[in-house]
């Protein structure tokens, strides 16, 4: 997925909550935002919007002096949703569909995005996922491809949302499936790292890989030769959140195989997938591409 116009905004509204998350003055931060507007300038329209928004975070990170400014809230967001977790779990006990609701569930926590909003609304976003459900909705399909697969890799997000997709993970490891979970290699806004994936207790039930790097999403030139090697061999990827969907939505060989599961957050992101603003979908592209 290319950039589009609006993006630029986001990498402002990103470094202003970054900004505000670290407790930087307004004074400093109208110096910062200037500095950054230079870096935006010179930014690559067609890249991805993940891309683009690593290159001014990481500028912004070194402006500040702080590799890691979200670790606080992503350790306290990690300790929120394992609050929620016994419920959820009970919940799927009782289900009709304990993988297609494991998957609304794990939905439900992409609304832990710090990166956009500052405050989020675990209940409201539960019901929401389990009421509306998906508006698009491919889950028919992914059910038929799980049945001759024996391994599911699950590209993971946020911390937080985490321990939502350590309930999929549960399972379809249930199911005989062998999960392998990919978190960043290193701090970038509240995506989820190995710690987090340790503090979620995700580390229990899958095999948890770091991308080798800590650029949003999973852009391949960026990540690990064995990231690389694993997301085009696997005959089954769960991509989590919108910087996922950004950087592989355009890449050969994911009809049919890789499977995007996400709440769409951005108007930009609603065209490229073909829904709205606020829907959750859960898809993979359609043809041989």
């Amino acid at each position: 997925m290319q950039s589009f116009v609006e993006c630029v905004y986001c990498y402002l509204k990103q470094a202003v909550t970054c900004m505000s998350i670290a407790g930087t003055d307004e004074d400093r931060q109208h110096r910062i935002l200037f500095e950054l507007m230079d870096e935006i300038k010179a930014l690559d329209r067609s890249r991805t919007p993940a891309e683009n928004s690593t290159e001014v975070l990481l500028k912004l990170y070194k402006l500040l002096g702080n590799e890691d400014p979200y670790r606080e809230v992503k350790r306290k967001s990690n300790l929120l949703a394992l609050e929620w977790y016994p419920l959820l779990k009970d919940m799927l006990k009782r289900s009709e569909d304990r993988l297609y609701d494991a998957l609304r569930i794990s939905v439900a926590g992409n609304v832990i995005d710090l990166g956009i909003n500052k405050s989020f609304d675990l209940g409201a976003s539960l019901k929401h996922s389990l009421g509306a459900g998906f508006a698009r909705d491919d889950y028919a399909l992914f059910a038929e491809k799980l049945a001759g697969e024996d391994e599911v890799i699950l590209v993971g997000d946020n911390a937080g949302e985490i321990v939502f997709d350590r309930l999929l993970a549960e399972e379809l490891a249930a199911r005989g499936k062998k999960v392998t979970c990919i978190v960043k290699g290193g701090p970038i806004l509240n995506d989820a790292t190995m710690e987090d994936a340790v503090q979620a207790g995700m580390d229990k039930v899958a095999r948890v890989v770091t991308t080798g790097s800590n650029f949003l999403g999973v852009p391949l030139e960026r990540v690990s030769g064995e990231v690389r090697k694993m997301l085009a061999g696997a005959g089954l990827v769960i991509s989590k959140g919108q910087a996922n969907f950004e950087s592989l939505e355009h890449e050969r060989g994911t009809a049919g195989r890789v499977f995007f599961l996400l709440k769409i957050k951005c108007e930009c992101v609603a065209r490229v997938a073909g829904a709205n603003f606020g829907d959750v979908v859960f898809f993979t592209r359609q043809g041989g591409v």
